[in-house]
């Protein structure tokens, strides 16, 4: 799915002093996209929140909405709405005063303040709690009233500060799938903070890697998964083995080891590099039943883990090699199985392995 470009980061970068916590980002946000910042504690994703809401000046760059600059337009001029991880809630006020209290600000007529809120809480499914109070509302609940106060003034961009950090498994699961929905229904570009990578997969049109104040990464959810580009944003996502290979010269730059030479997506100049390659990406089987543009290699079993739907194994590589990998495969497909400490053939696609930047 593509987006017109909404907004700009041109160069935009943060100091305090000598620190600098975000170095200069180049990105655009699309009209309509759900863009997720993920990344650990520090990375630099909520500088970015801060400073497209306002509420942090850049030290460098500039910030275009529509091609418009507005780096130095104040809070309350810019069309953008925030939701926080407390929700900031005003606890003397009821839900549909809280919803409506943007409209009032903006001294629009009473009428249309109570039809605005009164469709905004029918939105997210609290119309039966217009005259609640804070208090006497579940998280989840308060969770959508933050929402509700968000989109009722119909802002161009919803800004969301992990807003879902403080609920539960359950119900975080469960509004993930509402906030999507929310956001797929009234076609707003929400621009959503997390540290949490299944949050980021789930929900996201595309996701902006960072770490330590730099952009690691931007791409889609499938990009992001399946062909990371540095060794941080593979062991941020999930269980990727990281492998040292060797490249070689030539129209086809090709792996010489530990995987077997073969062509590679992405393949980096010639000489030593890492590669990332998934557990779920392997399967059992001998070399000689290894199809067209897959590679296979002996390696010695070390542990068996039953996961219930599926089975973690780790292979010790062949030749003598110190590194393992690990594989994850439907457990119906072990059949009988082997024993640890006897030898078990794996191919691989090589399609499926990420040369990785240094």
């Amino acid at each position: 799915m593509s987006f017109r470009n909404l907004i700009h980061l041109a160069g935009v970068g943060k100091s305090y002093g000598a620190v600098n916590v975000l170095k200069p980002v180049d990105l655009t946000i699309g009209d309509g996209e759900f863009l997720t910042i993920l990344g650990p504690s520090g990375s630099g994703k909520t500088t970015i929140l801060r400073m497209l809401g306002g509420f942090t000046p850049p030290s460098t760059g500039r910030i275009l909405l529509d091609g418009v600059d507005i780096t130095d337009m104040p809070i309350f001029e810019r069309p953008f709405n925030t939701v926080f991880q407390d929700y900031a809630l005003f606890p003397h006020m009821s839900v549909a005063k809280n919803v409506g209290y943007g409209l009032k600000m903006r001294r629009r007529p009473r009428a249309e303040i109570d039809a605005k809120v009164a469709d905004v809480l029918a939105m997210v499914e609290l119309s039966d709690k217009a005259g609640r109070y804070p208090a006497e509302l579940s998280g989840g609940q308060r969770q959508r009233v933050a929402l509700a106060r968000a989109i009722v003034c119909e802002p161009k961009v919803v800004l969301l500060d992990e807003p879902l950090g403080a609920l539960d498994a359950e119900l975080r699961r469960s509004m993930q799938d509402f906030l999507k929905a929310l956001q797929r229904r009234i076609r707003t570009t929400f621009v959503f903070i997390t540290h949490d990578q299944e949050e980021a997969i789930s929900m996201s049109d595309r996701i902006v890697v960072m770490d330590h104040g730099k952009v690691e990464q931007v791409g889609t959810p499938k990009d992001i998964y399946y062909r990371p580009q540095s060794e941080f944003v593979a062991k941020f996502f999930g269980e990727n083995n990281i492998l040292p290979a060797r490249l070689t010269a030539g129209a086809d730059p090709a792996i010489e080891s530990p995987l077997g030479g073969h062509a590679l997506h992405g393949a980096a100049p010639a000489g030593t590099c890492s590669v990332a390659i998934r557990p779920e990406s392997f399967s059992l089987g001998e070399a000689a039943n290894t199809a067209a543009g897959q590679r296979s290699m002996v390696g010695r079993l070390e542990s068996l883990t039953f996961l219930g739907a599926t089975t973690q194994l780790v292979v010790r590589l062949g030749d003598g090699s110190p590194h393992t990998v690990k594989v994850r495969l439907p457990t119906p497909d072990l059949g009988e199985g082997v024993g640890i400490g006897e030898a078990v053939s794996l191919r691989w696609s090589t399609a499926d392995v990420s040369v990785l930047n240094a």
